[in-house]
């Protein structure tokens, strides 16, 4: 729902998902699209102020994706997928699947793990629900390295720190923040 904060009247809903929304993710520079999840395993595509999704992507062996990330280029979309896969979208005018771009090997089902792209774009991580770290190879979809990050719980949280391509950090459920480097 869009409201007009001069007057609190509603501008705009947008209201297409059939269950809770996961996350919304401006998909341009201008900010005139948008990206939401649901746990009805859709995801929709949406122009800024107009009420009426511009793209449904969906399909019977899609899973819940309650992680949207932008790739630091803006042309893909990265996705936890609640089937234990980051996928992979097109973004820009098509936003149509990446079958070949594929990361595998963690478990997140159940868990809404973050993913975190360094900011050349090179590298792509996850946790996952044993509270393991996951490095991917964002080109090759290669799995480059696995470290036992949490204890307790998942891995839920991770961040590449914007300027020092060398340094991420994990949070989990055991209270915990490291600097990874």
């Amino acid at each position: 729902v869009a409201y007009d904060s001069n007057t609190g009247e509603i501008t705009q809903e947008y209201d297409h998902h059939l269950a809770p929304v996961n996350t919304i993710n401006f998909v341009e520079d201008n900010g005139t699209k948008m990206v939401t999840s649901s746990d009805d395993k859709k995801v929709l595509v949406w122009e800024w102020d107009i009420g009426v999704p511009i793209k449904y992507i969906s399909d019977p062996t899609m899973h819940s994706m309650p992680v949207i990330t932008m790739h630091p280029s803006e042309r893909y979309l990265v996705c936890q997928s609640l089937d234990n896969k980051i996928v992979v979208y097109q973004a820009g005018d098509r936003f149509a699947l990446q079958r070949k771009k594929k990361m595998e090997g963690h478990n997140t089902a159940g868990y809404a793990c973050d993913i975190a792209i360094s900011p050349d774009g090179r590298f792509v991580c996850s946790g996952d629900s044993d509270g393991k770290l996951f490095f991917w190879d964002f080109k090759r979809t290669r799995k480059l390295q696995k470290y036992h990050a949490h204890d307790k719980g998942p891995c839920i949280g991770a961040v590449w720190h914007p300027v020092e391509a060398s340094t991420m950090f994990t949070c989990g459920w055991d209270g915990v923040i490291k600097m990874w480097q």
